[in-house]
């Protein structure tokens, strides 16, 4: 089950997004790639000292999305290895590149397959 990113009032932050991927996924400057922000910018949601907005806010949830997903069947090592990893059914891509790019639907799409185990 994937950890959960409320605090403890029981608000979901994006605060505890970027620490619970960032914890032991991936760095914040893979993080910061993929959401297409700087590592400065990062570091202040990490730190709580601003929040994202618009597509960047889209594409932080969706990484973590990405993540949670992968938890239900991986370990955080072996989901460190996927998203560096080139992978076939992503034209020999590394999921995390993917990200980065945008491209967030294809690797939803494999990471679906992967949970339903095709």
């Amino acid at each position: 089950m994937p950890r959960s990113t409320a605090d403890a009032s029981g608000n979901i932050s994006y605060m505890r997004i970027v620490e619970d991927v960032t914890s032991r996924v991936i760095t914040q400057a893979e993080l910061a790639h993929a959401v297409g922000a700087s590592l400065r910018t990062i570091q202040n949601w990490g730190q709580g000292t601003s929040t994202p907005r618009g597509k960047a806010a889209t594409r932080l949830i969706d990484v973590q999305h990405v993540v949670g997903e992968l938890r239900d069947v991986y370990s955080d090592e072996a989901i460190q290895i996927w998203l560096r990893s080139r992978n076939r059914n992503l034209e020999g891509r590394r999921p995390i590149e993917l990200l980065g790019e945008g491209r967030v639907d294809e690797v939803i799409e494999e990471v679906d397959n992967i949970v339903r185990g095709m």
